[in-house]
């Protein structure tokens, strides 16, 4: 029962975008060998229209360099270009979706 409630519970099952990147993939890191750069999906519902879905992606820049990189639906060529500041943070509209709250992304940073 405890690990029903703990997986119910978990920040992964809340998140409403899930990232699927390639853990291959080359990413920039910090001196601690930790990725410079943290992301996390939100859908949030228009003002206009409650049923329609804007889906952003927030990436968090803990490093001091610029990172560019490509936040794309997983599995699909709908990229949009990103530049994130060093010590920054930025939210991307990567799509606006009736009814479709949950969604899957990938971001790859560009060198």
């Amino acid at each position: 029962m405890v690990l029903l409630v703990a997986v119910f519970c978990s920040e992964v099952l809340r998140a409403q975008g899930f990232v699927g990147s390639d853990s291959f993939s080359p990413q920039h890191r910090d001196f601690a060998g930790k990725a410079c750069l943290e992301t996390r999906g939100l859908s949030r519902p228009l003002a206009s229209n409650p049923k329609i879905l804007n889906h952003s992606v927030v990436l968090d820049n803990h490093c001091v360099d610029r990172i560019k990189a490509k936040v794309c639906y997983y599995g699909t060529d709908h990229c949009t270009d990103v530049e994130v500041l060093g010590k920054s943070r930025k939210e991307q509209v990567i799509g606006v979706f009736p009814a479709m709250q949950m969604f899957r992304y990938a971001v790859k940073e560009q060198f």
